[in-house]
Order: structure tokens, then C-alpha cells, then sequence
């Protein structure tokens, strides 16, 4: 595979985050949102952030990666298990399956990796085959940072959103708000679509996102799943090879 048809979806990620530097975070924690606060995508990111800075939780994500004939798939899942009080700590591992005909990049993509963070300190444990190796890496460079665990690059997109609908709905007891959004078409992205369940208390429950990327080998349809559990029950532990 040409390395330059990521180059695209590099610079959009880069733009997302930087707009991510700009947006203000500074409110009381654990804000309640109303159904019309949900609309708004700076109260949402910054309820969700200051909710989720204050209390331990865990993360599951699933992305689905395929061509647009499903030659090919795969499936990278991530979980995240943080505790955000100082000095922080954090664990983040990755692992990707793959299937059909795979470019070739992706069929080296380790096996697992394994990410943790005390303070300012994150080391990574890759395992690839029968190969395994740890070593230090700079936290801007690991998965451990605040900012990945609480998705809001990913929630940034729903700035760019039209045709909302927002309808409560009940889960075990506990009422959230559905909200629905199609986003705008960029000259990458198209077709893409975001839903949010998001708790009243101030945090989202769920992201799902769906969307077409263009890549110079052809389009790719790319599905994510992102849930928050365990919100002020997780325990993290440092892991024996750390």
C-alpha cells in the first residue's frame, strides 16, 4: 500500500485536534445537561470532560474498518481503564484482528498493545507473534492521555452536525438522551452519521459513528462503537510487566 493515502485522514485527525486545544473546559463538575444542552457541543465536550476528569472509569471501543466490496475487515478494539485524580494512571490496550484481502500495512499492525501511564511515566508492552517487547515512550506519543480515553477528538465531530433529533429513552432503569445527528460531507468523509446516548448526570454514555473515507485505493466504510462504564468504580492496577 502507498503510505501517502493515510496522509489524508492524518491532517483531518490533526485538524480535529487542534480545534479541540480551543474549546473551553472550565465548569463545575459533574454538570447536569438539559435535552436542549445536548444540542450544543461545547456544553456536551465539556460536561462530558469535567465529569469523567473527577471520577475512574472504562472505556470499550470497537472500529470496523472495509472496503467498499468487503474484500476485506478489520476490527481494532481498544480498552481504556483510567483513574484521572493526580498523579494519574491509566492502562490502554489494543488489539486488531484482520480478514480477506488486507493491505499489506495492516497485516504487520502488532497483535497487542498494551499502554500504561503513572503520572507523567508511560511505558508499552508490543506483542507481535511470538515477539514481545516493552519499552518507555513519551506520553504525548502513548494512548494514555486524558484527552483519547475521553474521546474528544471523536465527540469534536458533532460540531459539524445537521438534522439533530434528541428523544429520551430508559436502559436498566436509568433514563438518557438519543441524540441523532447526519454530519456535514467533507472532501474526505461522506455518508457520516453520529449517535449519542448521553446521561443526564453530564457524561456520554455511548458514541456510535458511521461514515465513507476516501482513500487513494478506494473508499472505505469505517463504523465505531465507543462505551463509558464503570464511571466511579473502575480500579486500575499496575500491571505485572510494568
Amino acid at each position: 500500500m502507498n503510505p501517502r493515502e493515510y496522509l489524508v485522514p492524518i491532517c483531518v485527525a490533526c485538524l480535529l485536534l487542534t480545534a479541540g486545544c480551543t474549546a473551553p473546559i472550565d465548569s463545575p463538575s459533574s454538570p447536569e445537561l438539559t435535552s436542549s444542552e445536548v444540542t450544543d457541543s461545547n456544553s456536551l465536550i465539556r460536561a462530558h470532560t469535567e465529569t469523567l476528569r473527577s471520577q475512574t472509569f472504562t472505556v470499550r471501543s470497537t472500529t470496523t474498518v472495509r472496503d467498499a466490496n468487503d474484500t476485506f475487515r478489520t476490527v481494532t478494539n481498544r480498552t481504556w481503564r483510567v483513574d484521572p485524580r493526580s498523579p494519574v494512571r491509566a492502562s490502554a490496550v489494543r488489539t486488531r484482528t484482520v480478514t480477506g484481502d488486507v493491505p499489506e500495512r495492516s497485516q504487520r499492525a502488532p497483535d497487542r498493545i498494551t499502554s500504561w501511564r503513572h503520572g507523567n511515566d508511560t511505558v508499552v508492552r508490543i506483542r507481535s507473534g511470538n515477539d514481545t517487547r516493552v519499552r518507555d515512550v513519551q506520553l504525548l506519543n502513548s494512548s494514555v492521555r486524558l484527552n483519547s480515553a475521553l474521546h474528544r477528538q471523536l465527540l469534536y465531530r458533532y460540531s459539524t452536525r445537521r438534522n439533530t433529533t434528541v428523544e429520551t429513552v430508559t436502559r436498566n432503569g436509568t433514563s438518557f438522551y438519543r441524540v441523532r445527528a447526519n454530519l456535514n460531507d467533507t472532501h474526505v468523509t461522506s455518508n457520516a452519521s453520529m449517535t449519542l446516548l448521553v446521561h443526564p448526570s453530564g457524561y456520554v454514555r455511548q458514541i456510535e459513528t458511521r461514515q465513507t473515507v476516501a482513500y487513494r485505493s478506494g473508499p472505505r466504510v469505517i463504523t465505531q462503537t465507543v462505551r463509558f462504564e464503570r464511571v466511579g468504580t473502575t480500579t486500575v492496577e499496575t500491571p505485572e510487566w510494568a
